[in-house]
């Protein structure tokens, strides 16, 4: 029976049916009977978000794992019976969880052997775009292999981003919401930045004010104050306190439901300095040029060239990750824009792309860059921003 009220934001089963279809179509391609995905809640929970992206379960550090057959219904797998009974009110997609008392292997086994899988596919085991080497917890996976010793296991890593790199209207629209929490935690952050305040105090309000606006308190946040050179944005906050000519630095993402925008907003305590200001300017006219270029079916090198030569032109060096994909967690594909050659350069934008876009300046040796940067959706006529805040190096 449909929730009338969800107690958290929930997809539609509409979205439900869409991922799956279009996972189990990857899967028969690759001739898998199964895809697991095991419990890790690391890098901001986004380690986690391919169980959440099959079944809506996850987030805050919840231990969730699961199975999705090629054809028989999905196996959601939490802690305990108290979990069992929350997420079946919280979420209509998965009605079979199963608990795990801790030992997430065995409810995994359970369901391969009730499905008679033979070929499996493990999402996570390695090629993340920020974990080359896999987040797969070894002593689970180990249990199950030994377990089902005439299984055939294979990494699915590639068979889950690649579906996953494309969103829905739906997806976007959550990121969107996502977009809209940022802005209003840096308006806190840009009422609370003053002479005296410690550093943990401004991630404080804005965490705070994060959560009051539906987004989930589980998020990356990196912060830096200090002067004159631009600070590290870092993620450990401190309780340094502010100083007259500060710069705060920071990358700051919003989570709605797991999903994730991006936004980076600088600000100095005080008159700006001309040089960082001037830096600041290049990379919003690069931003914008740059949003009027992405659209289906340009090539990743073609725009790793045109931000390259609009850098060049205006006196800097390239650096950074230029752009990398956004959703539930570090998804595919990404571009630094620095490199000239390098193996994604043919990978073509599509249609349902979401991105964080950051153009850097370097000027010589620089700590860290000051820049302008929001998420942006491709659309079939070209690229969207979902932030509304007007891109600006802000003086207090």
């Amino acid at each position: 029976m449909a929730l009338e009220k969800p107690i958290i934001p929930t997809f539609s089963l509409s979205e439900r049916d869409r991922r799956w279809s279009l996972l189990r179509a990857a899967m028969k391609q690759a001739d898998f009977d199964a895809l697991i995905a095991l419990p890790h809640e690391g890098h901001w929970d986004q380690f986690g978000c391919d169980t959440r992206y099959i079944t809506q379960i996850g987030g805050t550090q919840t231990e969730a794992g699961c199975v999705l057959p090629l054809e028989a219904d999905v196996t959601a797998v939490v802690r305990g019976e108290n979990e069992i009974e929350w997420w079946g009110l919280a979420q209509e997609w998965v009605s079979d969880i199963r608990p795990s008392r801790r030992s997430y292997g065995e409810p995994v086994i359970k369901r391969l052997q009730e499905i008679r899988a033979e070929r499996v596919g493990v999402i996570g085991l390695s090629g993340l775009v920020r974990a080359p080497e896999g987040v797969v917890p070894w002593g689970t996976f180990e249990k199950i292999r030994n377990a089902l010793p005439s299984v055939n296991f294979a990494n699915a890593t590639d068979v889950m981003q690649e579906v996953r790199a494309v969103k829905s209207a739906e997806e976007v629209a959550f990121i969107e919401k996502a977009a809209e929490i940022i802005g209003k935690a840096i308006d806190v952050l840009v009422a609370c930045a003053k002479v005296g305040v410690r550093e943990n105090e401004l991630v404080a309000e804005m965490l705070r004010e994060v959560v009051r606006q539906g987004g989930e308190p589980i998020t990356m946040m990196l912060f830096g104050t200090g002067g004159p050179e631009v600070p590290w944005a870092q993620r450990v906050f401190t309780a340094r306190l502010l100083k007259p000519g500060d710069l705060i630095n920071t990358e700051v993402e919003g989570k709605y439901a797991g999903y994730i925008a991006q936004a980076l907003q600088p600000i100095c305590l005080g008159p700006k300095p001309k040089v960082l200001e001037k830096i600041f300017d290049a990379t919003k006219v690069i931003f914008d040029r740059m949003v009027k270029f992405l659209k289906p079916g340009v090539t990743f090198s073609a725009v790793a060239q045109l931000y390259q030569e609009e850098v060049n032109a205006a006196g800097y060096e390239p650096d950074g990750a230029l752009l990398h994909g956004r959703g539930l967690g570090e998804d595919a594909p990404m571009l630094w824009g620095a490199r000239k050659d390098f193996p994604e350069q043919e990978q073509k934008l599509k249609e349902g792309h979401v991105f964080i876009l950051k153009p850097a300046c370097k000027q010589g040796f620089m700590r860290d860059s000051i820049r302008a940067g929001d998420t942006v959706a491709i659309q079939a006529g070209g690229a969207r921003r979902l932030g509304k805040r007007e891109l600006r190096f802000i003086s207090v």
